[in-house]
């Protein structure tokens, strides 16, 4: 199990995941704030904002192949 520490706001969260999750999700954070710790809530929000439109976008995508499969 891995355990990543967060400070948000002036809060600590830990963080506990496992597996391959657990190296995807630190490499991840690690790139979208630059090694960074000690987070505004701002940057949060938006780092949260940008994953949720990058699932949007993909889920679209997958509509469209589905509906080309469909076709097929």
């Amino acid at each position: 199990m891995n355990k990543l520490t967060v400070c948000v706001g002036g809060k600590d969260f830990d963080i506990k995941l496992d597996g391959a999750f657990a190296k995807h999700f630190e490499s991840e954070f690690q790139a979208q704030f630059k090694g960074k710790s000690t987070l505004d809530p701002k940057e949060v929000l938006l780092a949260y904002v940008g994953k949720c439109y990058e699932n949007f976008t993909l889920e679209e995508e997958i509509r469209t192949l589905t509906k080309k499969l469909d076709t097929i």
